[in-house]
């Protein structure tokens, strides 16, 4: 073999082997957002604002407290601020070794409410989010296929489709759209359990900045396609790896 065909051999085999590296399947793709770094901890002020099918809307101000120690072990602790129908209820999430416990103070009944898994397609706090919705991803719990590459709104993203495993879902599917710098999801289309074909919810990520080098998408809005309503989440503080001790994430803690 000759000089001139092995230089060209080797530059084949490094051509190949680079764009091998550079891909990804459809569950490699989920993985790397259930992997993306958000800190050990977060506290973020937020408004939520519910609009309704006629365009009036109300808005609600709330506090949400973070805690990651893997993808397995987290905690979450929502505490609303006001209006007043609303005021000091709270939302706890303590999720040890992959398995969940959920619990809803309502101030207005002073009583604490474990959330079970028939809860799950209920609406949390009467807004567009299910309490399913304000689950964190773990890859592990769905099936994922369809990768393709697309451009959304001038951004690159992988486009993959989820389906949920154990089928304890309002969902049949979702269309999942990720931002490929930052592994942020920028856009889920969930569709119908009794009609696969039909969009019933869409999720948008809006405004992403970049705080604490980690990239923050300043606001969540869901719609309901079916009741023509809307929920935003939009923050207006959120400090990053703060410290939080354990009682903020604890039961006592929710009637206080």
């Amino acid at each position: 073999m000759n000089h001139f065909y092995r230089v060209s051999i080797t530059i084949f085999l490094l051509v190949f082997a680079c764009s091998q590296v550079g891909a990804m399947t459809a569950d490699e793709v989920l993985q790397g957002v259930e992997n993306r770094y958000i800190g050990k901890t977060s506290e973020s002020k937020m408004t939520m604002k519910l609009t309704v099918a006629d365009g009036s809307s109300r808005n609600r101000q709330l506090i949400i407290y973070r805690r990651k120690t893997d993808n397995d072990n987290k905690d979450i602790f929502i505490h609303f601020l006001e209006p007043t129908d609303i005021k000091d209820t709270t939302y706890l999430v303590n999720e040890v070794n992959h398995e969940k416990s959920k619990y809803i103070y309502l101030s207005a009944f002073q009583n604490i409410r474990k959330i079970v898994a028939t809860d799950y397609n209920q609406p949390f706090v009467s807004s567009d989010f299910t309490y399913e919705d304000m689950d964190d991803i773990h890859a592990s719990d769905y099936s994922c296929s369809d990768l393709k590459e697309e451009d959304l709104d001038g951004v690159p993203v992988y486009s993959i489709t989820t389906k949920k495993k154990d089928g304890n879902t309002s969902y049949d599917h979702s269309i999942v759209k990720v931002a490929k710098d930052s592994m942020v999801i920028l856009k889920c289309q969930m569709f119908d359990k009794k009609d696969p074909t039909k969009q019933i919810k869409e999720l948008l990520a809006k405004n992403l900045k970049e705080i604490q080098k980690i990239q923050t998408p300043m606001e969540l809005s869901i719609s309901d396609l079916v009741k023509g309503s809307s929920t935003d989440l939009i923050i207006k503080e959120v400090t990053y790896d703060s410290k939080l001790d354990d009682d903020t994430f604890s039961q006592r803690n929710m009637k206080k």
